[in-house]
């Protein structure tokens, strides 16, 4: 994981969470978007819920799929996946 604040990454696709968190369907939201896109292409993932932060690096491990970025905007925070496998 290298989550640098750095110019923002070009997604293949967007998942908005809102203020659901990963145990409230943020998770399954997930899945499903990562689905649409290729191998090794970025899911930028919108979240408004703190324990995002804490949580979705520890799921990106588990479930092979690389965290490249982290990006806050006001009380979104914008996380970019590389889609893993």
């Amino acid at each position: 994981m290298n989550p640098a604040m750095t110019p923002a990454m070009s997604p293949a696709a967007v998942c908005d969470g809102g203020t659901l968190d990963c145990g409230g369907g943020l998770l399954i939201a997930i899945r499903r978007a990562l689905t649409g896109i290729a191998v090794g292409e970025i899911l930028e993932i919108r979240s408004q819920a703190p324990s995002v932060a804490i949580d979705l690096p520890a799921w990106c491990d588990l479930a092979g799929h690389p965290l490249e970025q982290v990006a806050h905007n006001g009380p979104t925070a914008s996380y970019f996946v590389r889609r893993g496998r």
